[in-house]
């Protein structure tokens, strides 16, 4: 039943997204420093790691305005619970593709989360 609310299929594919963000932002970091140690020469104050902080910045500011989408769907989900209830068709999914879909979705939730998590005491305390 779940996987046919819209809350869980718009999950999914935000969920890759920062899956995506995350791994290119570490690949950036890492192939970086890796190029400083190949080329032996101390690595400078500034450089590529502040354009990827940059950019994770970014994504996490589009991580809250996604969380914001991902309510108005579960609102829109709840008022069309019926609507879901009858349609259930039954698809066989593998294990693995099925843990996928669903660490998918919990990455579209927790990102959110711990973002608000980690700014909201920065708020309060101005």
């Amino acid at each position: 039943m779940f996987r046919n609310t819209l809350t869980f299929k718009f999950g999914k594919t935000i969920g890759l997204f920062y899956l995506i963000c995350m791994i290119a932002g570490i690949f950036t970091i890492v192939v970086e420093k890796i190029y400083y140690l190949l080329k032996q020469v101390e690595m400078p104050d500034y450089g590529l790691s502040f354009v990827v902080i940059i950019l994770l910045n970014a994504f996490v500011i589009l991580a809250a305005n996604f969380f914001v989408v991902e309510i108005i769907l579960f609102i829109i989900d709840c008022c069309r619970i019926k609507k879901i209830l009858s349609s259930r068709p039954k698809i066989e999914l593998s294990l693995l593709r099925l843990g996928f879909d669903y660490l998918l979705f919990s990455i579209s939730i927790l990102v959110p989360i711990g973002y608000m998590c980690a700014i909201l005491p920065n708020i309060i305390h101005m």
